[in-house]
């Protein structure tokens, strides 16, 4: 294998796979899929997986600490997979714009992967 695609593999891998040489692995459980280290859908405000937590200063923010269900290897690919069918033809600045400009896209997809395989985030 050339260094190029190694290095490559390497991204791939780190992204995709449980991330064991992250600081802060795991963050959810063992064996977790490190796809979506920062959720596309945060703050989702399902309350089966996650909550609304007081800050020190006393103001609100969405935790999503105990979500696993998004570290869910399978639910990962899934989310990954629906993104791409509906971005495929897009350039990715064109791809995070349509997701970013209209959350019921993503919010539909939560909803397919959910119906798919399950919202159990045990």
């Amino acid at each position: 294998m050339i260094d190029l695609a190694k290095q490559h593999l390497k991204k791939v891998l780190e992204t995709s796979g449980a991330n064991t040489n992250c600081e802060y692995y795991p963050c959810h459980y063992e064996g977790q899929s490190c796809l979506w280290c920062y959720c596309p859908f945060y703050p989702c405000n399902d309350e089966e997986l996650g909550d609304c937590i007081t800050r020190k200063d006393g103001s609100k923010i969405w935790s999503c600490m105990n979500c696993k269900w998004i570290h869910k290897p399978e639910i990962a690919s899934e989310v990954l997979k629906q993104i791409l069918q509906i971005t495929q033809m897009d350039t990715i600045e064109e791809a995070v714009k349509k997701l970013d400009e209209d959350p019921s896209i993503l919010e539909d997809i939560k909803n397919n992967v959910a119906e798919k395989l399950g919202k159990n985030n045990e």
